[in-house]
């Protein structure tokens, strides 16, 4: 994702909840008996260019973008404990709301669907289209969903969501088994995927080729 971004020429900065989390062993599939600080696992990814998640200011920003993995379920929501009961983190409602309440584009990636599932239930939003790809591999989070009134979309791997009423833009990404960096368009500079569309979506309000992709 920050390759493509970058590709498409939109400035990106980085922002990671600043507490501990748990620390899982994705080897053994087991949790280990210690906590690490996500802004500091994060800080690795954006090679040390990061901020507190407070420190997100919307009203700077064009766009938010949750990348995924199996820290959507743990560390921006409480899913992976709660499952249908879950919540967003304090500091995740707290960032997310003001793009949600400006309707600015939301984008999530992979298991990050579910920050927008619970965000449209915070901000009272029903029917929201949302995807975590085919029913098969996300039956969990997909029965979530829709418990939190919203309607899942069923996309393929190389396709995004786009609900143009919320600006909302949600796409499998490796909750799909068969994943590889082959469906992954969004890293491959030149094709037309489902992330040209992303990026028209993000574009600022004023360049020319912010175009028909979702109603102003």
């Amino acid at each position: 994702m920050v390759i493509a971004l970058s590709q498409a020429d939109l400035a990106v900065r980085f922002f990671a909840p600043n507490r501990e989390q748990a620390v899982v062993n994705h080897a053994a599939g087991r949790p280990m008996a210690e906590t690490r600080n996500i802004m500091d696992e994060a800080a690795r990814i954006a090679r040390g260019q990061i901020q507190p998640l407070e420190a997100l200011n919307a009203a700077e920003f064009d766009a938010i973008v949750f990348p995924g993995g199996f820290g959507a379920a743990k560390n921006l929501t409480s899913f992976a404990s709660d499952g249908a009961n879950a919540k967003l983190f304090d500091d995740v409602k707290a960032a997310v709301l003001p793009f949600v309440l400006a309707h600015k584009p939301v984008v999530a990636l992979c298991a990050a669907p579910l920050v927008l599932g619970l965000i449209a239930k915070e901000a009272g939003i029903q029917g929201a289209r949302i995807t975590f790809g085919h029913a098969a591999e996300g039956q969990a989070m997909i029965a979530a969903l829709e418990q939190w009134g919203q309607q899942h979309v069923e996309t393929p791997v190389e396709q995004a969501c786009v609900d143009r009423t919320h600006r909302f833009v949600s796409a499998p990404a490796y909750m799909y088994g068969a994943a590889t960096l082959k469906t992954g368009v969004c890293l491959l500079p030149g094709r037309r995927g489902w992330f040209a569309k992303l990026v028209v979506i993000l574009l600022p309000r004023g360049k020319p080729n912010f175009i028909q992709e979702l109603p102003p």
